[in-house]
C-alpha cells in the first residue's frame, strides 16, 4: 500500500517546503517553528494511538501521511494572511488538499490510496465528519482529528503556562484576554455539546472551545493520552473561579473517567479483518 521509502522521501518533501517560508521577522518564524513542529508531534501521536489499536505498518504509514500533511497549507495561508484563523483567511484543509494536488506531493501513490489521504486531509477541520463515506475514511478521519486534538491541547496549554513571558496572537487567534465568558459558551458546555466557534468572543471563550473537545474525541486512547498529561486541569488552572466553571468541569471529568475505563471494543475493517479500538462511532 505504502512503503516506507516512500514516507520517507514524502518527509523530506514536507521539511524543504517549510524552509521556503523561512522568514527573518521574529514573529512569523515563531508561528512557522510552531506549526513545523506541531505537525511533528501530531505525527507521533498517531503512531502511538495507531499502535494502541493494533494497525499494521501499512495502515500506520498511511496514518502518518494524513498527520504529515494535515497542515501544510497553514504555512501558505500565514505566509498570505498573517492569522490562522480560517474565517479571516482560508480554509486551511482545502488549501493544503490544493497545495498537494498542485505540486503532485502524493503523485507516487495508487489514484485510490491519494484520493483517500486528500479526503481525509479536507475533513479534519469540519466541525462534522461527512456521513456518506468509506468505513475507512471515517476511521482514519477520526484518528487524525484524536492526534490533531491531543496535541493542540500540548500547544496551548505550554502557552497558557508561559503567557506570562511571551503573547503569540496566532495562538489566540487574536481574541482579547477579558475576564468574562460568553452565555452561549457556557451552556453548550453544560449541554455536553462542542462549543460552536462562532460564540468565541474572548481568550477564555476559546478556552473553554478546547475543553469541550473532548465530546469529539473517538477512541479510548485519546482519552487514556488526554487524562495521562493532564491537559485539562492545565486548562482549569487558567480559568476563573466561578460556579459554572466548577460544574462544567466536574461533568467533562467524569465524561473523560469513564471513557477511559471502558473495555475496547473489536471494529471491523472494510477487508474483513478485525482490530481492537475504541468506538468508530
Amino acid at each position: 500500500m505504502v512503503n516506507e521509502q516512500i514516507v520517507d522521501d514524502l518527509k523530506k518533501w514536507f521539511a524543504t517546503y517549510v524552509q521556503t517560508f523561512t522568514s527573518e521577522k521574529s514573529g512569523v518564524q515563531q508561528n512557522i517553528n510552531l506549526k513545523k513542529e506541531h505537525t511533528r508531534r501530531v505525527c507521533s501521536e498517531i503512531l502511538h494511538l495507531g499502535q494502541q489499536l493494533g494497525l499494521n505498518a501499512s495502515e500506520l504509514r498511511l496514518a502518518e501521511i494524513t498527520a504529515l500533511f494535515h497542515d501544510i497549507g497553514r504555512f501558505e495561508q500565514f505566509a498570505r494572511y498573517g492569522t490562522f484563523v480560517d474565517g479571516k483567511s482560508v480554509n486551511h484543509a482545502q488549501l493544503g488538499v490544493s497545495i498537494l494536488q498542485e505540486k503532485k506531493v502524493l503523485a507516487r501513490l495508487d489514484d485510490s490510496v491519494r484520493d483517500l489521504i486528500l479526503r481525509i486531509i479536507s475533513y479534519h477541520n469540519r466541525a462534522v465528519l461527512p456521513t456518506e463515506e468509506s468505513a475507512t475514511c471515517l476511521f482514519f478521519s477520526r484518528l487524525l482529528r484524536d492526534a490533531d486534538k491531543l496535541d493542540i491541547w500540548r500547544v496551548v496549554t505550554e502557552y497558557y503556562q508561559q503567557k506570562d513571558q511571551k503573547t503569540n496572537t496566532g495562538v489566540e487567534l487574536g481574541l482579547p484576554d477579558t475576564p468574562v465568558f460568553s452565555d452561549a459558551v457556557i451552556q453548550n458546555l453544560l449541554a455536553g455539546r462542542i462549543v460552536d466557534i462562532k460564540y468565541l468572543k474572548n481568550l477564555n471563550d476559546f478556552k473553554l472551545l478546547q475543553v469541550s473537545w473532548v465530546y469529539d474525541l473517538n477512541f479510548i486512547p485519546a482519552f487514556q493520552r488526554l487524562k495521562e498529561k493532564g491537559y485539562l486541569d492545565m486548562i482549569r488552572a487558567v480559568l476563573p473561579e466561578t460556579e459554572d466553571i466548577d460544574k462544567i468541569f466536574t461533568a467533562v471529568t467524569s465524561f473523560v473517567m469513564k471513557e477511559c475505563e471502558k473495555e475496547p471494543s473489536s471494529v471491523e475493517r472494510p477487508n474483513g479483518h478485525s482490530f481492537v479500538s475504541g468506538p468508530l462511532s
